[in-house]
């Protein structure tokens, strides 16, 4: 579903599940938007079968759950050994994205709880067919699940 068929009760229904799609009920979501909480259910279901909604994850606070450093990486991707399905799959990496761009092509996002593990998961990377060419530690991260819908109010 391209987003210019998204109606302005979609994007309601998207912004109260990127603000806590874990606690909110349909009920909850369809007094917020002024629908039925069944046609709340049914456009929730639209949006995941059309590939909106890919899922639902935690957001993880990987200092607190022993991971640190969190690292981000750029790296050029050498064309015929880089899967973006098999870098994702290296243990540690949480984001990767392919850029469009000749050099540093390649953002990973990655966390390790030592710095033997830092080593093997570059050496995995390296072996996926990417070439890092700069690492930088994440100091600080505050995330926004959904942007671009405009501010509501409840």
């Amino acid at each position: 579903m391209p987003p210019e068929n998204l109606d302005e009760l979609d994007r309601k229904i998207l912004r109260a599940l990127a603000d806590d799609a874990r606690n909110v009920t349909t009920e909850e979501i369809a007094e917020r938007v002024g629908l039925a909480s069944s046609t709340v259910a049914a456009r929730i279901n639209d949006l995941e079968d059309e590939g909106v909604i890919e899922g639902y994850a935690p957001m993880i606070d990987y200092r607190q759950a022993g991971f640190d450093p969190h690292m981000i990486l750029f790296g050029t991707a050498i064309d015929d050994e880089f899967s973006v399905d098999a870098t994702l799959a290296v243990d540690g990496v949480t984001c990767v994205r392919r850029l469009a761009t000749d050099e540093e092509n390649v953002l990973i996002e990655l966390v390790a709880a030592t710095q033997e593990e830092i080593e093997r998961r570059l050496d995995a990377l390296d072996e996926r067919g990417v070439e890092i060419t700069r690492t930088e530690v994440l100091r600080d991260e505050e995330a926004q699940p959904l942007g671009g819908f405009g501010d509501e109010t409840p």
